[in-house]
């Protein structure tokens, strides 16, 4: 009798914890309660107010985040401490980022409560107009950064049935490793030099890899000059200097020749990856939770810490897990081949251990930051994909395209952000109402 009298109450206690939770959040968006200017005076004073609200918090958190990152490289004596005030605060990208928040709130209280004021109503053009308009504070941005901020407002809200976000990262992640091992000029400059650090694998590898799944002659030379850049093994040196120029498949030696055990490969990939990823996430963790949590932390700093650190943990799990297992993959293929398991190299095998390796260790982040990763990645994907096409001569370039898809996008997320905020999901809902806030 017990079991069957205790789950309905689970069940309804639960219920009650949800619906309570809807309740509280409604009310902090709830724009009945919003103060509204009533003249132009009060117009103008509530969008200057706003729009630099935001430019301080925005430009905080950027400067947190490059500060702390700048620091670990001081510890790393990777850079001189007395620099520190000028890379940071006068960092241009703090700057540039700062500016979009802050001129996007003043575009987007100025032109919303502009056109009630003019049209003695609300509705959900307001939002849109005020929204799209305000979308070009994507300007601000540097370029190559505008495509990833407007693919990534495009795809908001996407992808809602179950695993939906990690099938999402797995795929665009698919494209993204591709990328990184075929045609590594499609990928974002700074986005490629990250994956090159973070992975470990030698960038020479990579090129005379890619040469030998097209087809291309590769030199003894080239493959020597390669090999001896990384402390290799007598065996690797060996087995690299006879190598001929069209092998069946480079083989484990000449990917990591300072090592000859895969599984000890993987095992040194793991856990170099995870220390060295841990300071960073910590940054990008903790740094956000002080400027836009404070009033949680002040509340309860034990509970909020520590779920911070556990994030983080996670977080460089996810990382180390998603290149061992890339790397792995990559070493089983070699391996099948020069036992005859298997045959040939194919350009397409590169997309599936892509996939296999991100939408298994997607699964180890936190749930809320699925999505959120697969958000991440999606612009980069879209853009090597542009870029594969565009040298194919099956894509054409659009002028400012970037920005018109975020006006769009903009315009579509502020109207249900003016009258149905609930329909957005929570974590735009908290961003918007963090930078933007009331009406």
């Amino acid at each position: 009798m017990t079991a069957p009298e205790t789950a309905p109450k689970r069940v309804s206690s639960y219920q009650r914890l949800k619906d309570k939770l809807v309740r509280v959040n409604s009310e902090k968006i709830d724009r009945s309660a919003w103060p509204q200017p009533k003249n132009q005076q009060e117009l103008i004073h509530h969008a200057v107010k706003g729009g630099t609200r935001a430019f301080l918090l925005a430009y905080g958190v950027r400067a947190g985040v490059n500060l702390c990152l700048y620091l670990l490289r001081v510890v790393r004596n990777k850079a001189p401490l007395g620099q520190v005030f000028a890379t940071v605060f006068k960092n241009l990208d703090a700057l540039r980022f700062g500016a979009m928040f802050g001129s996007f709130a003043f575009l987007w209280k100025l032109i919303n409560n502009g056109l009630r004021l003019y049209r003695q109503k609300d509705d959900r053009w307001h939002g849109f107009v005020a929204g799209a308009v305000a979308g070009l504070s994507i300007l601000f941005e540097k370029k190559e950064r505008r495509v990833d901020i407007a693919q990534q407002m495009f795809a908001r809200d996407i992808f809602y049935f179950k695993n939906g976000d990690a099938l999402l990262f797995g795929l665009t992640c698919a494209q993204v490793m591709y990328g990184y091992t075929m045609q590594p000029g499609s990928l974002p400059p700074d986005f490629y030099s990250f994956m090159i650090k973070a992975a470990r694998c030698p960038e020479p590898s990579l090129k005379i890899n890619a040469k030998n799944v097209r087809g291309l002659p590769i030199s003894t030379e080239e493959i020597m000059n390669a090999v001896k850049k990384f402390n290799p093994t007598p065996h690797a040196l060996k087995v690299a200097s006879s190598l001929p120029s069209h092998p069946d498949i480079v083989p484990c030696e000449v990917i990591h020749p300072w090592m000859e055990s895969c599984n000890d490969v993987a095992v040194e990939r793991f856990t170099k990856v995870f220390k060295s990823m841990m300071p960073v996430y910590g940054t990008l963790h903790f740094v956000p939770m002080i400027f836009l949590r404070t009033k949680h932390l002040k509340k309860d700093p034990t509970k909020m810490i520590s779920k911070t650190a556990w994030a983080t943990l996670k977080s460089g799990a996810f990382l180390a897990t998603f290149i061992t297992l890339y790397q792995y993959q990559v070493c089983s293929h070699r391996n099948l081949v020069q036992s005859n398991w298997f045959r040939g190299n194919s350009k397409y095998l590169y997309y599936l251990f892509g996939f296999v390796c991100s939408y298994s260790s997607i699964f180890l982040e936190d749930k809320r930051r699925r999505s959120e990763l697969a958000l991440y990645v999606l612009p980069k994907a879209i853009y090597s994909f542009y870029n594969i096409l565009y040298q194919k001569k099956m894509m054409i370039r659009v002028p400012h395209f970037e920005v018109m898809l975020t006006s769009f996008a903009m315009g579509v997320i502020m109207s249900f952000y003016q009258v149905e905020p609930d329909v957005l999901s929570s974590f735009v809902s908290k961003i918007l109402y963090q930078f933007v806030q009331k009406n």
